[in-house]
């Protein structure tokens, strides 16, 4: 006892010290995360607010205010040089959005004692909070302005930034609309088998089976835009309206066209018992190769040539160069009351259908392909898609979430999938999923709801399978971008909606970039589709047993079958300005509107 030194004292308290300052040191650690994280969810929820201003300031319902106040302030003298700017704070801000919008995200960031407050000290808490809430407008080039939405220093002072461009004018509606012609094959148009192109109004009732208003008007259903495309009608064909094609135009079989013919180069009537109900005109030759019909006038710039005995006109024959036949007189043709009407090396003035290019729809400013690309460079990818799969037969797109219903034994509930991103579509905000291949298959079940629904298909499209197949609710859209290959099914199954919804926009619109010589875009259907596409890039086949309610537009289309194509008339204005009605007209008068043209 007499020889301890208290080592054990020394050796304890150097241990407490030790544990003291681990603890210390661990406590600073935890204090220092908590404040970073603490920040970056202030930074997070700073940000999610600038962006949820952008987002309302937006939204479609505030369209009006918001290209009113657009206007005044690109008008204002004090907002005339580049690079100028405004800021507007707290209700300044609001009024450019719904009343009251920023009182439920103030809510979020009162004090806990807020309520016990007096009324004055509430008003000093809500008016330091606006004070710090800002939108900001930039005069940029090129008739644009800015608009930053700011959450200048709400939270520990945690600064987030939203910012949209709106430009003046242009835009989707000075251009054609994409779905404006029922069938366009930019560089051609084949039909055999004896398809039916037809349209009708479906605010009117469903199709009857009858012409509709382009057949009335006599407007051109098929058209070509680019020089020598042709368009070959094979045999039994009904076109209920009229053709316009840069290069020539060929009847077999017993075609009928319930409207006129006009091509820049020759049209051959070869349909033994084939009839025109309009005029056939053409830049240079017009050629009855069988017993065809044409009920008004034909007008040549060259010659005409009635190769066979039975042709027959019913309201004049005019050439710019010879009238040929073995009739003599060959004015013999035309219907009795009107044989007067007959001249050869006449002065014949006619309206050339006029070359275009194939992709005329104006993506904010970009072309399809580019539109395309841009999505795929700001978009992040979900991956693959297989709808009808097991265990995930049912799926659902909204424009908040993608589910899908696992039906693993221990799972069996409807499971979220993913969310979509902000971006814009034509200028205007839309809820976008991008996915690298989507696909249909056994017995599938997609459905649309909620409103519009924008996928982009970095790779290929098919559908196909039975089931319910894919259902677009009548109060939604879903609009696809492919860049791929698109291949519609034998068996795919779409329910009787229209081509336009309740709210008059495109129900199923389809814009593919592919762009490879064979065939893009391909329905090979014996159940009722309805779609409208886009392929300016692609050669389209539609394959049609049944109906294809829709609009065609591709480098080529080809249609076969016994089935039809029928046009909604109102498809003209589903993009754009509201159509006048006009079948064939534009889908809106000269943009002078503001149109969204970037968000960042």
């Amino acid at each position: 006892m007499k020889q301890q030194q208290g080592a054990a004292l020394v050796i304890v308290m150097a241990l407490l010290a030790g544990a003291l300052m681990l603890g210390m040191s661990g406590m600073r650690s935890a204090l220092i995360d908590e404040r970073l994280a603490g920040n970056y969810r202030a930074s997070i929820q700073a940000q999610m607010t600038a962006e949820s201003t952008s987002s309302s300031l937006a939204d479609f319902q505030n369209s009006e205010r918001r290209s009113e106040y657009l206007s005044s302030l690109f008008n204002d003298d004090e907002f005339a040089s580049i690079g100028d700017i405004k800021s507007l704070s707290g209700r300044e801000v609001e009024q450019l959005l719904d009343v009251d919008a920023l009182d439920d995200f103030f809510k979020q960031l009162f004090p806990s004692n807020y309520e016990e407050l007096s009324q004055e000290e509430q008003t000093e808490v809500r008016n330091a909070l606006m004070k710090n809430f800002v939108l900001e407008f930039e005069r940029l080039e090129e008739d644009k302005i800015a608009i930053s939405a700011k959450d200048d220093g709400l939270r520990r002072s945690a600064r987030g930034q939203s910012r949209l461009v709106y430009a003046l004018g242009g835009g989707n509606t000075g251009s054609p609309a994409p779905f404006q012609h029922p069938v366009v094959g930019c560089e051609g148009v084949s039909s055999g088998g004896g398809s039916t192109i037809s349209s009708y109004r479906s605010s009117e009732g469903d199709w009857n089976g009858q012409p509709g208003s382009f057949s009335e008007n006599d407007a051109p259903l098929i058209r070509t835009t680019s020089d020598n495309a042709n368009v070959v009608l094979g045999g039994n064909e009904k076109i209920h309206g009229g053709i316009e094609a840069l290069g020539t135009v060929t009847l077999h079989g017993s075609s009928q066209v319930f409207g006129s013919i006009l091509a820049n180069r020759t049209i051959y009537l070869n349909a033994g018992g084939g009839r025109v109900r309009g005029n056939a005109e053409s830049f240079s030759d017009v050629i009855f190769g069988s017993s065809a019909r044409v009920d008004g006038t034909v007008r040549a710039m060259g010659n005409v040539r009635l190769n066979n005995w039975a042709a027959s006109v019913g309201e004049g024959i005019y050439a710019g160069g010879k009238i040929i036949s073995q009739r003599n007189p060959a004015s013999d043709h035309i219907d009795h009351t009107s044989r007067a009407n007959f001249s050869q090396r006449s002065d014949i003035s006619l309206n050339r259908v006029e070359e275009q290019p194939c992709d005329t729809a104006d993506f904010a400013g970009n072309s399809l392909n580019e539109e395309i690309a841009r999505y795929q460079e700001t978009l992040t990818s979900l991956g693959d898609i297989t709808v009808g799969a097991y265990p995930n037969l049912e799926w659902r797109f909204t424009p908040e979430k993608m589910e899908r219903y696992d039906q693993t034994w221990n799972i069996n509930r409807w499971v979220n999938h993913a969310s979509p991103e902000l971006n814009t579509l034509f200028g205007e905000q839309a809820s976008i999923y991008r996915i690298n291949n989507l696909a249909l298959t056994s017995s599938p079940s997609l459905r649309v709801s909620g409103g519009d629904v924008v996928i982009v298909v970095d790779g290929n499209f098919t559908m196909g399978g039975g089931g319910p197949g894919l259902v677009i609710d009548a109060d939604s859209s879903l609009t696809v971008f492919v860049a791929g290959k698109t291949d519609f099914g034998s068996v795919l199954n779409m329910p009787a909606e229209n081509s336009v919804n309740s709210n008059g926009k495109a129900t199923f619109s389809l814009f593919s970039g592919y762009t490879g010589s064979d065939t893009g875009v391909s329905f090979s259907s014996s159940n009722r589709v309805v779609a409208n596409v886009y392929a300016p890039y692609a050669n389209v086949s539609v394959n049609s047993g049944a109906g294809f309610f829709g609009s065609v537009k591709g480098r080529s289309v080809s249609v076969s079958g016994s089935g039809s194509i029928v046009y909604d008339e109102l498809l003209a204005g589903a993009f754009g300005e509201p159509s006048n009605g006009v079948p064939g007209g534009g889908g809106g008068g000269g943009g002078s509107g503001w149109r969204l043209v970037g968000w960042q």
